[in-house]
């Protein structure tokens, strides 16, 4: 993920307000960490592309304010894709 794109997340999840701030950047992280392992070939570019289609919800979630909801929802992506 490029820097630009990073900061742009950053951007747009405090935009977003308090409520979105809490899981999003755990969402930003994740998806930094997983677009590097994709970079690097530590990642099958299929799995990648299905972790972002997976996050498309969660990422929904955390902006509407279901901080909860969102949190276990990006264990249960990372877990199913091996990442703690």
């Amino acid at each position: 993920m490029s820097t630009r794109v990073t900061f742009l997340t950053a951007a747009l999840l405090i935009c977003a307000g308090p409520a979105a701030a809490a899981c999003g950047g755990a969402i930003t992280a994740f998806e930094a960490i997983a677009a590097s392992d994709a970079k690097t070939g530590n990642l099958n570019k299929g799995i990648y592309n299905r972790i972002v289609t997976e996050l498309g919800p969660v990422k929904a979630q955390c902006s509407a304010g279901h901080d909860a909801e969102a949190s276990r929802a990006l264990g249960a992506i990372k877990s199913r894709h091996g990442y703690r």
